[in-house]
């Protein structure tokens, strides 16, 4: 179920030390094809950021990976080949079990990861703040959607 997107100034502050660069990116969405059949899902805050993000992306030719259930497998074999050229992997969509458990695997091929913290989803508010500031501690970067599409 949906919840209201955290405020920025609820989460810590990323502590990474690099900067994004759009012809060293990859944006990676996570679940999407699952969360375009949730009911009510389409004039969410988080479909629009999702789709404010895709968007900037696209304009900036930098390469999306979509990761879901069935097709995860390829999804990653493409995210694998984009890596060695793009260090900088960006995440958004449904924080799953699965990706919790590849990011420390994806973290010793590139430490440039970026979750934005305004296009993701977890079981409710709380969690997400948590992860968002988990991951933070562990030196991913996060960013919200209004700060990606102004690269």
């Amino acid at each position: 179920m949906l919840y209201p997107m955290p405020k920025k100034i609820q989460f810590a502050p990323s502590q990474a030390k690099w900067q994004l660069s759009s012809t060293q990116s990859v944006l990676v969405l996570v679940g999407l094809h699952n969360l375009r059949m949730q009911a009510g899902i389409q004039d969410s805050p988080l479909m629009q950021n999702l789709i404010q993000i895709s968007n900037k992306a696209k304009a900036l030719d930098i390469p999306i990976v979509d990761l879901y259930g069935d097709d995860l497998i390829q999804g990653m074999q493409q995210l694998g080949e984009y890596a060695s050229t793009h260090p900088q992997l960006i995440f958004a969509g449904t924080i799953t079990p699965v990706l919790k458990q590849i990011l420390p695997h994806l973290q010793s091929v590139t430490e440039q990861i970026c979750v934005i913290d305004d296009a993701i989803l977890l079981s409710n508010q709380e969690q997400h703040i948590q992860w968002i500031d988990n991951i933070s501690a562990q030196g991913l970067h996060h960013m919200n959607s209004y700060s990606l599409t102004r690269l």
